[in-house]
């Protein structure tokens, strides 16, 4: 999970320098491409916040480690996929990428549902504590 914590940090850095861009420096060719640039924004903000709760239910149950770690995975490939995807799009470096945001947005899915698999995996030592 250590791993996971890092790759967090890093990728809430990103979404920090990347709304920058976005605000200040991007020269996007047209309001559309500013609309698909915020959205992958939102979403990559969006799903930092799941991420962080995978790794903390992977650091304080171990029982439920796997699937946090699943639900992690998950994450990650879709914000990949989506975010990555129009990310690229918005700024014009690929076409090709329309297929891809799809099927990020449901590995998304996947991984929500992954990490309510996870919450499903913890146990309460009678104090409310997992």
């Amino acid at each position: 999970m250590r791993i996971l914590w890092i790759v967090l940090g890093l990728l809430g850095l990103g979404a920090v320098a990347l709304g920058a861009y976005g605000s200040h420096g991007a020269a996007f060719a047209d309001a559309r491409a500013q609309d698909v640039f915020d959205t992958a924004l939102r979403y990559h903000f969006a799903h930092l916040a799941p991420l962080g709760l995978a790794a903390l239910i992977g650091s304080l149950a171990p029982a439920a480690a796997w699937r946090a770690g699943l639900a992690a995975i998950l994450l990650l490939a879709g914000m990949a996929l989506f975010c990555g995807s129009l990310y690229l799009k918005a700024l014009g470096l690929a076409e090709i990428t329309n297929p891809l945001a799809p099927s990020g947005g449901f590995t998304l899915m996947a991984g929500w549902l992954a990490l309510a698999w996870a919450g499903l995996g913890l146990r309460h030592n009678g104090k409310g504590n997992p």
